[in-house]
């Protein structure tokens, strides 16, 4: 009998002091990694180039200190944080699934 295989869960959010935007817990390839970089998913440059300023965007606005700077700006970051979302999940789509947490 052959074993199902595993989905691997890609998870999606910010953190102070973190590089990329990326986390996943227990993957066999890196048993002992929990924050991740593109070039562990083999990530499209221009996917790795809009995690970078979307990841930029929320550390300019140091939003773990003092929360956004407007309304209105939050509101654009949480729709490009989708919108990568959506090309994160089509990328990894053999082998992953993505949970977006803004």
């Amino acid at each position: 009998m052959s074993e199902i295989p595993v989905r691997r869960v890609i998870r999606l959010f910010p953190d102070y002091g973190y590089k990329w935007p990326l986390w996943e817990n227990n993957t066999v390839e890196h048993p002992t990694k929990y924050t991740m970089e593109p070039a562990d998913y083999g990530l499209s440059r221009n996917l790795t180039n809009r995690l970078r300023a979307w990841y930029d965007t929320w550390e300019a606005e140091r939003v773990y200190l003092s929360g956004w700077s407007s309304r209105d700006k939050e509101r654009t970051w949480i729709a490009q944080g989708a919108s990568i979302a959506e090309q994160l999940r089509y990328e990894v789509r053999a082998f992953a699934d993505v949970e977006y947490e803004p």
